[in-house]
């Protein structure tokens, strides 16, 4: 399955299987946790993935990240603007209770010899504007924040490194309804405004819908079943197409879709 959209490509796969314990060569005859699945994704696309617990979601996004080798197949990411970086962002924030906000975001120019202090001052006090954050939480802990400024201030340490792709597993699934809605928002933007390309792992189909340019329902055994392309229109916002007829129609066709897919 592959974008119609006519944006740069930034992620490829082809022909992606994957059996747990026993890598490379595995034998046919195994319970696949991948199994032959296809897919790209372009520029300032979102991309959103559901299915039940257990049918290869995460799997697939940790073969993109190179935490899992592939069985087969290939997984390939287009080189644009000087950068191949993967971002990942979990439900769970990855953030040092010991160090301030700024001494967490600050780290990414010790990790990277391609992120500079200057670069990276100015990525910090760019992506705060960006997620609605005042410049005093730079010198807060993580556990002075809220739970919604924790997940903003994860999701910019993520940015710091200048990601092409980034890599979402449930990021939003532990907010409360009002700053999921928020933080979607600011997350949606952000990929339309720097053209950066996003895939969602989420069992929440109004989240798959609200934010997403498509959506993919995968079954047990990481196949992709259906897919559903998006559209409200070019000043769509996660927020203002949620109460419209056109979301209800489509979060109807998927939720039928997806009752057939788990029940399979």
């Amino acid at each position: 399955m592959s974008s119609a959209s006519a944006s740069p490509r930034v992620l490829s796969i082809n022909d992606l299987s994957f059996v747990y314990g026993t890598g490379v060569g595995a034998s046919s005859n195994e319970n696949w946790a991948i199994k032959d699945l296809s897919l790209s994704i372009n520029e300032g696309e979102i991309v959103s993935i559901l299915g039940a617990s257990g049918c290869g979601k995460s799997t697939l996004l940790n073969l993109i990240a190179r935490l899992l080798v592939p069985s087969s197949g290939k997984i390939q990411l287009t080189h644009h603007s000087g950068t191949q970086k993967i971002g990942y962002i979990f439900q769970d924030d990855a953030l040092f209770p010991w160090r301030t906000v700024e001494g967490n975001l600050m780290l990414a120019p010790t990790l990277s010899r391609d992120v500079s202090k200057e670069s990276a001052e100015q990525r910090i006090s760019q992506y705060l504007k960006t997620f609605h954050l005042d410049e005093d939480i730079r010198h807060k802990y993580p556990s002075e924040l809220s739970g919604g400024m924790r997940q903003r201030v994860s999701i910019i340490q993520s940015l710091m490194f200048n990601p092409q792709l980034l890599l979402l597993d449930e990021p939003f699934s532990a907010l409360d309804f009002y700053t999921k809605l928020r933080l979607e928002s600011e997350f949606h933007e952000l990929v339309k405004d720097q053209k950066k390309a996003a895939i969602l792992v989420t069992h929440d189909i109004e989240e798959a819908v609200a934010i997403s340019d498509r959506v993919f329902l995968m079954k047990k055994g990481g196949q992709l079943l259906h897919e559903f392309q998006i559209n409200f229109g070019a000043e769509r916002s996660p927020e203002n197409v949620r109460g419209t007829q056109l979301f209800a129609e489509i979060y109807k066709e998927i939720w039928s879709k997806l009752q057939e897919v788990i029940g399979e």
